[in-house]
């Protein structure tokens, strides 16, 4: 999974100007600081090794020079990386399920909405949908979906119900592999089944296509919809960063 999870951000970095995905031994230095998305900018841990461990201040410090607050991304097995992200004051962490699933072991879901590829004229308002669902500004995913529309294994969707956009969700599919990513349903659309069908959706055009594997990074709200389609915690991502100032 971690492998095809680097392979689609690898390619998501591609498309915008100024963005790195460095591969340092056994970091990767991600930079994007127009972003302030988790992951985004930091450091990606490919081996727990004592090189990896060494190279997180400078890492660290890169990131912070370019304007961006820092993350650090772990596996559960990584402590010895963990342990100096901790001594360099990344204290707050957050836990990411990352799960798998692969042919044959898709439970379809089904629901009342019209699942489609999302059309220019649906751009704006399915971005309102992402910022209210993610808490983060509309202008951010203008920007970023923009750059979603710029990579050709990527594939955008949407979900219709009585004329209205209710959910969405996007696949990308690299290196025998789909990703699910961006899930989202506003809560006065929840509970009706949209967004199990809009990633159930993305799982089955990516099987068609060839992959071999469906993987996702789970959030708290999305792991028992994720579960009852198929998936299974095949990995545990802790990320790391700094606390957050006092609003």
């Amino acid at each position: 999974m971690h492998r095809a999870l680097e392979a689609a951000w690898e390619r998501l970095y591609e498309v915008f100007d100024g963005a790195r995905f460095e591969r340092r031994s056994d970091l990767i230095v991600a930079l994007l600081p127009r972003f302030p998305i988790p992951q985004c900018n930091g450091a990606w841990v490919v081996e727990d090794s004592q090189a990896a461990a060494d190279a997180l201040p400078e890492a660290l410090a890169e990131v912070e020079a370019a304007g961006a607050w820092p993350w650090v991304q772990t596996r559960s097995s990584h402590e010895r990386a963990r342990q100096q992200a901790l001594d360099l004051g990344l204290t707050h962490s957050e836990r990411v399920p990352g799960m798998t699933m692969r042919p044959g072991d898709l439970v379809d879901a089904r629901a009342e909405v019209e699942i489609e590829r999302i059309r220019d004229g649906d751009i704006d308002a399915t971005n309102e949908i992402l910022g209210a669902c993610f808490g983060a500004p509309k202008e951010l995913f203008d920007e970023f979906c923009a750059g979603l529309g710029r990579i050709e294994e990527a594939s955008w969707y949407v979900g219709r119900a009585e004329g209205e956009i209710v959910s969405t969700a996007v696949g990308v599919t690299l290196v025998g592999a789909t990703g699910v990513f961006n899930v989202a349903t506003p809560p006065e659309h929840r509970g009706r089944g949209y967004g199990a069908a809009l990633t159930s959706r993305v799982v089955r055009d990516g099987f068609r296509a060839g992959s071999e594997l469906a993987f996702l990074q789970s959030s708290d709200i999305g792991h028992g919809l994720y579960r009852r389609l198929g998936f299974r915690d095949a990995e545990e991502y802790v990320l790391l960063t700094r606390p957050f100032p006092a609003a």
